[in-house]
């Protein structure tokens, strides 16, 4: 309740400023999902409700933004809550501004794929099978922004580090080695609040003539769990999760080529974790550096047609047969959009293929719209493969329907 309390009194002392040229306003939206396994036992995977408030601000330079949920989950009780998502102050003078609080930072240039894109964590709760601005999460943080006629420089720090929201056992979503019989998962210990333990980094963006590119460096720590494994005196397996620093050198870039957009991400990491093999005699974590990159088209045809694509990897350095990754992990992405009737329905299919294991992901979707103000979207969650990050959910497949009010 700390929180709210601080959100409520920034915003009543924004109140008192004196109101001219000021704007207030309140908007947000309602939406019901729920989603069926297509597999027998064709139980609900999804059933949530969420109401999304969003109150803004704007006073001569100053902008004052707070975003609020309040979710009711029938099939993940602990999840029906208020949720406070987003809540910000940002002041922008003549080449610069500075942005303070609970916020998403979004950096590079890949669609649905994580390169440099890694200060703001995931909220996996059902893997990827919501829409990816309800994966990102927020962080504590503040920008520090200065810009010219054709770059920018931001500038970040993130006291707390946030990590990722993993489904536990009793959740349909939950990873195999979670809810293996004999296997206890050991609670995962955070990087304590503390100066040294801080996030911190800068992104360098140009915007030249028909092609735009950056350069980024961020300290950071592995948002998802690394993990360590012991065996306790009953010969049953621990799993214990582990956050460890890392730091990567990145670059990005788009160009325009008359109808396409060519895409390109890539990053060194130094200093990387990786879980090791279990299989193997080694226990844990074990440090490599390891090179991401991405190449990406998106293709605008012409008639409401949107067609892209992608190919990423991340090859380990000095490799070892000991990791449990591979040394390299290859996916690809395809998405292919069209709108019809003067954009009210809207067909659209996105995959993630694992071309290591030849496993899958597809999220295809109808939406129409009935008005400005109300969605209705139905669609269906496609999991292939007997490995991988996407064959292990082969049994969860499932349709769906969604509906949208706007206000």
């Amino acid at each position: 309740m700390k929180r709210y309390f601080v959100i409520l009194l920034l915003f009543l002392c924004s109140e008192a400023l004196p109101q001219t040229n000021s704007r207030l306003r309140f908007r947000g939206y309602i939406d019901t999902y729920h989603a069926v396994r297509v597999s027998k036992p064709n139980d609900f995977l999804a059933s949530r409700s969420r109401f999304r408030g969003e109150l803004e601000k704007l006073y001569g330079s100053s902008y004052f933004f707070v975003s609020v949920n309040a979710v009711h989950n029938s099939i993940l009780p602990d999840q029906t809550s208020i949720q406070l998502r987003e809540a910000f102050i940002e002041y922008t003078g003549k080449n610069w501004s500075i942005k303070a609080g609970r916020q998403i930072i979004i950096w590079g240039k890949a669609d649905g794929l994580r390169i440099t894109d890694v200060i703001s964590p995931m909220d996996l709760t059902e893997f990827l099978a919501r829409d990816y601005d309800d994966i990102r999460m927020p962080v504590n943080g503040i920008v520090l922004s200065r810009f010219g006629n054709n770059w920018d420089l931001d500038l970040v720090c993130v006291p707390y580090i946030e990590t990722y929201v993993l489904p536990g056992p009793g959740n349909p979503w939950a990873m195999n080695n979670q809810s293996a019989e004999g296997v206890v998962l050991d609670p995962e210990e955070r990087p304590e609040f503390s100066l040294s333990n801080m996030e911190y980094g800068g992104k360098l963006s140009f915007y030249l003539s028909g092609v735009d590119f950056e350069v980024s460096a961020l300290n950071t720590w592995n948002k998802a769990p690394v993990y360590s494994y012991y065996y306790d005196s009953t010969s049953r397996l621990h799993i214990r999760p582990e956050y460890h620093r890392m730091e990567f050198l990145g670059f990005g870039f788009s160009k325009s080529v008359y109808t396409l957009i060519i895409r390109g991400e890539s990053a060194f990491y130094f200093n990387k974790k990786f879980s090791s093999d279990l299989e193997s005699d080694h226990l844990d974590p074990i440090e490599r550096n390891s090179i991401n990159y991405l190449v990406g088209i998106d293709w605008y045809p012409g008639n409401e047609w949107t067609i892209t694509g992608q190919f990423s990897d991340e090859y380990i350095l000095d490799y070892s047969n000991k990791i449990a990754n591979s040394k390299h992990s290859y996916i690809s992405t395809l998405g292919i959009t069209k709108k019809l009737f003067r954009s009210t329905l809207s067909l659209s299919t996105f995959c993630y293929v694992g071309l290591n294991e030849g496993d899958l992901f597809n999220r295809t979707s109808i939406d129409y719209a009935l008005s400005d103000n109300i969605h209705i979207t139905c669609g269906a969650d496609w999991f292939e493969g007997n490995n991988g990050l996407f064959g292990q959910y082969k049994d969860n497949s499932e349709i769906w329907i969604k509906a949208k009010y706007n206000f």
